[in-house]
């Protein structure tokens, strides 16, 4: 049986396991670097959906501050239990009617999925109310590159610019804007290595857009496992990896905290 280590937060963890996640979290960022061009930074978010807390508390102990979650309530449960230095980023779908559960955690850092103006009203109110001393949300737009129906995002130009400018207004102290992001089409997203993917290209479009008309110097967040390589050869600021650093996940259900 392999020896377990206990974190500064009491949260025990595996040997084994330690060696094996800092171990694939070191690969996928020594990736990541060598695909950057040595003007820019590229971030990379350590997507830890469904996994449990003693492997982010694993990746904490190494150095990482920066976790990605898609479900409200799991970050609300992960970050009662875990540094209160970890920056959380929101990346599922967000409901309306969840926009206050996230507002409640004071080192709630980001929310990349923004893809409504009421959902940014509902988060600078939520925020005002719950956590008035807390740093103001930063918040990615959302946009479907795709024009898949499944997928959330705005895509209409006026919807677009009407979030901005309520994100940008200095009277909605409890949000901020940081940038777009997309989750590209499966098909685009397993293009040949190398080919131009329209959905980043329509994505930095939208970027280009919107820096001109509101003098802003958005970030783009857009990558993830399959294609994060040619993410950064078309732009992107920020890459958010889960399975080539954790590994599979397990069926929602089964997965604890």
């Amino acid at each position: 049986m392999s020896s377990s280590t206990t974190s500064p937060s009491s949260i025990p963890y595996d040997a084994a396991r330690q060696a094996q996640l800092t171990q694939q979290y070191d690969r996928v960022h020594a990736m990541i670097a060598a695909e950057t061009p040595a003007d820019r930074d590229v971030a990379l978010l350590a997507v830890s959906k469904l996994k449990p807390a003693s492997d982010i508390q694993i990746l904490y102990d190494h150095g990482v501050r920066h976790f990605g979650e898609n479900y409200v309530q799991e970050l609300v449960e992960k970050a009662g239990l875990l540094p209160n230095d970890i920056h959380w980023h929101f990346i599922g779908a967000l409901q309306t009617n969840k926009c206050k559960d996230l507002a409640k955690v004071p080192n709630l850092s980001t929310v990349e999925t923004l893809d409504s103006l009421k959902k940014a009203r509902k988060l600078n109110e939520a925020r005002a109310k719950f956590q008035p001393d807390a740093p103001p949300i930063s918040c990615d737009i959302q946009i479907n590159t795709s024009h898949e129906s499944q997928k959330a995002g705005l895509q209409d130009e006026a919807e677009v610019f009407a979030t901005v400018e309520y994100l940008t207004d200095p009277a909605n102290k409890h949000v901020a804007l940081s940038g777009v992001m997309t989750i590209g089409s499966w098909d685009v997203s397993h293009l040949a290595p190398g080919e131009e993917n329209r959905d980043f290209a329509t994505l930095a479009d939208w970027k280009r857009r919107i820096d001109a008309k509101y003098g802003t110097q958005l970030r783009m967040s857009m990558g993830m496992s399959a294609d994060f390589k040619q993410a950064i050869k078309q732009g992107s600021s920020e890459v958010r990896i889960g399975t080539d650093i954790f590994g599979q996940r397990p069926p929602r259900e089964q997965a604890t905290i």
